[in-house]
């Protein structure tokens, strides 16, 4: 599988249920990074939304996974860290507790079990503010969504793998975002 250049060997994921304001800025992050970077085919770029067991696919046999998620950690509203596997395993760290994060834990399980498994699992997280349905985003979420991209840019670097800012970025498709927030996204 990795010897085949077409195939990916990295996969970046964006989690979260966009209905549930702060809980989507894993999608967020992940869309704007699609649309402000462009990487070769060896990476690929997803919003998973809340997938699961369907996130398995993504992560089979890959070099390296950067998952952007809300998650609960120490720490003020709009913080964003970098967590390994282990973190989460040690419960330092939690992905949030929706309908996704079995997903991550039990997708991982398996593959490990039948030894396909990614070699690294990077999570950048961002503690949310407000995770109520309809909510929209809050503005320290919104605003941590930058650090968020610029975390994802350096995990990349750090593995060897490019990204290099479009030269014409591409327009975000955030059909659950209002227009004010989105303003303020495109101008960032």
């Amino acid at each position: 599988m990795r010897g085949n250049p077409t195939t990916p060997r990295v996969s970046i994921i964006g989690l979260g249920n966009v209905l549930l304001g702060d809980d989507g800025v894993g999608c967020l992050a992940v869309e704007l990074f699609r649309c402000q970077y462009k990487c070769g085919p060896e990476v690929e770029i997803i919003d998973a939304g809340t997938p699961g067991l369907d996130l398995a696919p993504y992560l089979y046999g890959r070099e390296l996974v950067v998952i952007v998620d809300a998650v609960t950690a120490d720490g003020k509203p709009g913080t964003v860290g970098t967590y390994r596997e282990s973190d989460f395993l040690d419960s330092r760290a939690q992905l949030r507790l929706t309908d996704h994060d079995p997903g991550l834990e039990d997708s991982l399980a398996q593959l490990r079990l039948a030894g396909r498994g990614p070699s690294e699992v990077v999570v950048v997280g961002v503690i949310p503010e407000s995770c109520v349905f309809g909510g929209g985003m809050s503005s320290t979420v919104l605003a941590a969504t930058s650090l968020a991209i610029d975390t994802i840019i350096r995990v990349l670097l750090e593995h060897g793998f490019d990204c290099q800012k479009r030269l014409q970025p591409m327009e975000p498709k955030l059909w659950w975002i209002c227009d004010c927030t989105e303003h303020s996204i495109n101008h960032r």
